[in-house]
């Protein structure tokens, strides 16, 4: 499996802001109104950002500095929670910054003032997610063996690709 591309990541951050913005204008076209961002969306965010952090710590300390092998099934497991969180958590982002710039206009209104700072809080929450997703992803990487070195050099010697 790859890792994930910043490419990628910039894309869905792009596209959830243009998603963000435009549904705003839409709804707002179509005289209703759109609700104030719930504390619980970046609280919750702001939990599963702690919870990759956390896994992302144990994982490197486990592979990296303590030179452990981990179940297979549990790394492969865990990168793919890594890489969908990341690009989750990109897109997530990009929504709320498309709020926050829908509404920063008009920021001088209390009321749009608190929707501004509830959607930059949980923007924030959500590039955290995507910075712990991504260290989780790293942290998975297991590092090369002598073994797999000498089969690199053994496929380059006879020009093949790997």
């Amino acid at each position: 499996m790859r890792t994930t591309r910043p490419g990628i990541l910039v894309v869905l951050l792009v596209l959830g802001g243009a998603l963000g913005w435009s549904g705003v204008a839409v709804l707002q076209a179509m005289g209703r109104s759109v609700g104030r961002a719930p504390w619980s969306a970046a609280g919750g965010l702001a939990f599963f950002a702690a919870l990759l952090l956390l896994g992302a710590w144990y994982m490197y300390d486990r592979i990296h500095r303590k030179h452990r092998s981990v179940d297979g099934l549990t790394a492969v497991r865990l990168l793919a929670l890594a890489k969908a969180s990341a690009l989750v958590g990109a897109l997530v982002a990009g929504v709320y910054v498309g709020l926050t710039i829908r509404y920063l206009p008009d920021a001088g209104i209390p009321d749009i003032r608190e929707r501004v700072i509830r959607a930059a809080v949980t923007v924030l929450a959500a590039v955290a997610v995507t910075v712990g997703a991504l260290l989780l992803e790293r942290a998975c990487k297991v590092p090369r063996g002598p073994d797999d070195e000498r089969e690199n050099d053994a496929s380059r010697d006879n020009g093949e690709r790997r």
